[in-house]
């Protein structure tokens, strides 16, 4: 089952890009954020257990405080309807159902920062990789990149990997070429070090 966590980096940005409005209030909902993001900070130092506990003792309150807020201004007729802050308002506001999800969940975060750097380099070359020539290129430049990745997220070298690999694929067993995944690589990389000393 897939749980939607919005993105609380994204919700912020909204507010600070909103300069025009009601500037007290703007400001104690980045406050209030900051806060978020602080209690995060703190609970991923800790075990599982420990951050769900952080985040339901402390992190759902200010959430609970920031909706009942946020709705409350969101209904005053003063606001400018296509002011950026009436807009920070309301998408504030269409993803209340959604905003606790993370602190359900140990291993869910409050931001997609973690994502959006994994996936930089390919937003980078985006116009670089609008010509690989066929769909098949298309494919294959995805699958690589992919393993490229996994490979970073495993703290190895791509470079080493793929080199491995490449020299490697021809004369391997075709029913074990899972042995060739990253992480398999990897476990296989520590055993031969392992028996080397």
């Amino acid at each position: 089952m897939i749980i939607w966590h919005p993105c609380w980096a994204h919700i912020r940005r909204k507010f600070f890009e909103a300069e025009a409005g009601d500037q007290s209030f703007r400001e104690w909902i980045l406050m209030k954020i900051r806060h978020l993001f602080m209690l995060e900070k703190v609970a991923w130092a800790r075990t599982p257990e420990e951050r769900l506990k952080i985040r339901q003792e402390k992190e759902v309150p200010i959430i609970d405080d920031l909706i009942k807020k946020i709705k409350e201004r969101l209904s005053d007729p003063k606001l400018l309807p296509k002011s950026k802050f009436r807009k920070a308002l309301g998408y504030f506001c269409g993803l209340i159902p959604y905003l606790k999800n993370y602190t359900q969940h140990a291993f869910a975060r409050l931001d997609n920062n973690v994502a959006e750097r994994a996936i930089r380099p390919l937003t980078i070359g985006r116009k670089n990789w609008l010509f690989f020539g066929s769909e098949d290129g298309g494919e294959a430049g995805a699958i690589l990149l992919s393993f490229v990745q996994t490979c970073r997220g495993l703290g190895i070298n791509p470079r080493d990997y793929l080199e491995d690999i490449f020299r490697r694929l021809m004369d391997h067993n075709a029913q074990k070429l899972h042995e060739l995944l990253p992480d398999q690589w990897l476990s296989s990389q520590n055993q031969v070090k392992k028996s080397a000393t």
